[in-house]
C-alpha cells in the first residue's frame, strides 16, 4: 500500500510515518514511487501507536521493545527450523 493509504488506515499524518522510518520503526520498501507498506508494517504501526498512547512509552523504550519483539521473532524462526531439521532425527541418548 501506498503511504497515503496507510496513513488513513491508521489514522496517522506524514510526519508521524517518516519520523518511524527514520527510527527504524518502520521498514517499508522502496519503489519508484515511493515508499510501499506492507500488513506487518500496519500491524507494527499499531503497535507503535499502543505504546505510546495507551501505555505511555517513550521514545527510547519503543525502540527497545521493538527491537526485543524482532529478536524473539527470529529466535522462533531458528527454533522452528531445528525442529524441522531435528525431526528427521533419531531421539538421542
Amino acid at each position: 500500500m501506498t503511504l497515503e493509504e496507510f496513513q488513513l488506515r491508521l489514522d496517522v499524518n506524514a510526519s508521524t510515518v517518516q519520523a518511524w522510518i527514520e527510527e527504524g520503526w518502520l521498514l517499508p520498501q522502496r519503489e519508484q514511487a515511493g515508499f510501499a507498506f506492507s500488513e506487518l508494517d500496519v500491524a507494527r504501526a499499531r503497535l507503535i501507536r499502543d505504546l505510546k498512547d495507551e501505555i505511555g512509552v517513550n521514545d527510547e523504550g519503543i525502540g527497545i521493545v521493538l527491537n526485543l519483539i524482532d529478536q524473539v521473532h527470529g529466535l522462533r524462526s531458528v527454533l522452528r527450523e531445528l525442529l524441522h531439521a531435528g525431526a528427521g532425527r533419531p531421539p538421542g541418548p
